[in-house]
């Protein structure tokens, strides 16, 4: 059952083992370490202390926090509390590690997707149990409040590295109390794990803003572009989650259409053409203009990552497939004779 009394926030199983964390001090107080600092002091954890490079952030967030206060040196949080939260910028880790006055009673953990526990060596050094513990999810601006950050993390993964069982313990109770789920990965693990997570989401964007600009090309708002292209995305990311990618997949690549794929490669490479036959200068501070010799580039590649989804699909069978890989392979960088 619950727990009924429950100071700090709203009842929740994990209560209980947060506040055996003892206090919780955060340094940094941006996206992330905003919503997590306020998610977990509203299911009952003791978010004592925060500090930011920014005094401002750090005292916003200190006031929604009940029983928190905003400190000016990082040194000051380590002071008080036993769980410490770098929740700061990936080059900003091994610089806080090597500058702060570690004791072998913390628990120190950063948020990087990309770094391991190795750029917490020296507190690890000093005797404190180390973590590296990453959200897969998305923080906006400005910080999520303390109920939408609990809706935001629920059902997230976060990927966990730890220096010994009892951190891991931690870390664990942390996650579980947030309504999240755990995967352990070490430190050879996370440059794929990081890679993963920029395809997923970074470079779906990015697609997103050349699909935009494409629109465009041919006179339509880029509002109006993302109005109408979002729905199709939607779709799609509904569709992942109930078929998984293999069945998932339509297009020309999943139906083997080498007309279409050869008229979309000939208009990118007209595009390419004419962009270098008008390229001038970048004016002010104008948004730079789509590269469509790096979109057409793009179309080859992900038309290759396609192919092996739909013939594990059936939809491309392997004479179909042949031709489609000699078509992709004319449009390659090294195979074309512009460059």
């Amino acid at each position: 059952m619950p727990e009924r009394d429950d100071p700090h926030g709203t009842p929740h199983d994990g209560m209980a083992a947060l506040l055996a964390l003892g206090a919780i001090g955060f340094i940094g107080a941006g996206a992330a370490g905003g919503a997590l600092a306020r998610a977990l002091a509203e299911r009952g954890g003791r978010v004592t202390l925060v500090a930011a490079r920014q005094r401002e952030a750090a005292q916003t967030l200190a006031t929604s926090i009940a029983g928190c206060r905003a400190v000016s040196d990082p040194a000051d949080v380590l002071a008080e509390a036993e769980v410490v939260v770098l929740a700061v910028p990936d080059d900003a880790i091994m610089t806080l590690d090597t500058a702060l006055p570690w004791r072998a009673t913390h628990t120190v953990a950063h948020l990087s997707g990309a770094r391991g526990i190795a750029v917490l060596a020296r507190a690890r050094g000093l005797g404190a149990g180390v973590a590296a513990l990453h959200p897969l999810m998305l923080f906006p601006r400005p910080t999520l409040d303390a109920t939408a950050a609990l809706a935001r993390l629920a059902g997230c993964t976060w990927a966990l590295e730890a220096s010994g069982d009892v951190v891991a313990a931690r870390m664990e109770a942390i996650v579980a109390a947030l309504d999240g789920r755990v995967i352990r990965i070490d430190g050879a693990d996370r440059v794929p794990y990081h890679l993963a997570a920029v395809l997923a989401s970074n470079y779906i964007v990015a697609l997103m803003g050349a699909a935009v600009e494409v629109w465009e090309g041919f006179g339509v708002a880029p509002e109006t572009a993302l109005a109408a292209l979002l729905p199709l995305l939607r779709a799609t990311v509904e569709s992942l989650e109930r078929l998984g990618p293999v069945r998932a997949l339509t297009g020309p690549v999943a139906r083997g259409d080498l007309g279409t794929v050869s008229a979309h490669l000939a208009w990118l490479a007209g595009q390419a053409r004419e962009a270098m036959s008008t390229e001038t200068p970048n004016a002010g501070n104008q948004t730079v203009p789509l590269d469509p010799t790096a979109l057409r580039d793009a179309y080859v590649a992900l038309a290759r990552l396609a192919m092996p989804l739909a013939q594990a699909r059936g939809s491309l069978d392997a004479a179909a497939a042949r031709a489609l890989g000699d078509l992709l392979r004319r449009w390659e960088p090294e195979s074309d004779p512009a460059r």
